[in-house]
């Protein structure tokens, strides 16, 4: 297909155009997005203070805030702004299509090419969250097996593992895309080149595979450092008792959070999987509203900097508790002998 080739809407896709339903959910994703925009920047700034979850922990959050601010940017792109090719500056996005170049159904599709950049943005951001849980995993492993040692190297783990992480998040999308043209003309720039479609769906199954993993060793580290902190409960070195208290902590939170992203990831493989098989038998207005209204990374960047901001609260809250109990707590000289007969009889 030569860059002068031109591919005009049908009938039925200027039905889907048409839609005020689908325009009202084009509106909702954006409103989705928004939010999620601030919510990621409200749960970064609150990474970026003190709190009992270690500096590593906090940094692969922080990335992982990062790839869904890169996904919901090139989003919102999708949705609202410009694409200029660099043959000509004709090819506009969906709401501004609908808006004010429904008269031109010639103008309606992209050449894959054009859209390169907001598809490869989404697809990163996707992937890279699934990336940066595997770095959260293995820290945490790490932190378990080496509990000494591990916290002594600060922030270096996570400076080491997401830098890895995002290695293999760039190399993955370069190979989704790997000899692909781009040549092909797409409705929308979030709809995949059906080249790399391919390659893409089998990197889903993949992802689910490792969000499966990510979340059974995630439940052995838990309960793992629940049985180390009540063993370091019992001692007296101040030092340890709040190295293993950190160290559940971490391990809890990244566990929920773990939780939560399974959960999406687990959703948005069967969607995208059913989408795909299914797409051809849907009018062009059902699988618009499909991927407008079901899509979940959208819902996920919402979710997560949502569900960190609530850990973190509770967290804090739960420490505060446990702070004035030990200060409001009082005990009699025998009940105090009992408690250092206990300990040493275990």
């Amino acid at each position: 297909m030569s860059t002068n080739d031109v591919v005009c809407a049908s009938q039925a896709q200027m039905e889907m155009y048409n839609s005020h339903i689908y325009t009202s959910a084009l509106f909702f994703n954006l409103i989705i997005a928004f939010t999620s925009m601030t919510l990621i920047v409200l749960a970064i700034r609150k990474l970026c203070m003190k709190s009992i979850i270690n500096v590593s922990t906090r940094m692969f959050l922080v990335v992982g805030l990062l790839c869904c601010a890169l996904h919901q940017i090139a989003y919102i792109i999708l949705r609202v702004s410009s694409v200029f090719s660099i043959n000509s500056m004709k090819h506009v996005q969906v709401i501004y299509q609908i808006m004010f170049r429904l008269d031109h159904p010639c103008d309606l599709y992209y050449r894959a090419y054009d859209c390169k950049y907001v598809t490869w943005s989404l697809v990163a951001g996707n992937t890279g969250m699934i990336f940066i849980q595997s770095a959260m995993t293995i820290d945490r492993i790490m932190a378990t097996m080496f509990s000494k040692a591990w916290p002594k190297l600060k922030y270096w783990p996570g400076v080491i593992l997401s830098a890895f992480m995002i290695g293999c998040n760039y190399t993955n999308v370069q190979l989704i895309f790997w000899n692909d043209p781009l040549t092909d003309f797409v409705p929308t720039c979030g709809q995949f080149p059906p080249k790399s479609v391919g390659r893409f769906q089998a990197f889903l199954e993949v992802a689910l595979y490792m969000s499966i993993g990510h979340m059974v060793i995630n439940t052995v580290i838990l309960y793992i450092n629940h049985v180390q902190e009540r063993r370091q409960s019992q001692t007296f070195k101040l030092a340890q008792r709040y190295q293993s208290r950190e160290t559940l902590k971490s391990t809890q939170a990244i566990f929920f959070l773990s939780m939560s992203q399974f959960l999406a990831c687990f959703l948005y493989t069967i969607f995208t999987k059913l989408y795909l098989q299914f797409q051809h038998d849907l009018t062009p207005l059902q699988g618009g509203l499909a991927l407008a209204l079901t899509y979940t990374t959208p819902y996920t960047c919402c979710a997560i900097p949502a569900l960190i901001l609530i850990t973190l609260s509770f967290i804090k809250n739960q420490r505060l508790r446990n702070i004035n109990e030990m200060r409001t707590q009082t005990e009699t000289g025998d009940e105090y002998m009992k408690k250092i007969q206990k300990i040493w009889e275990k």
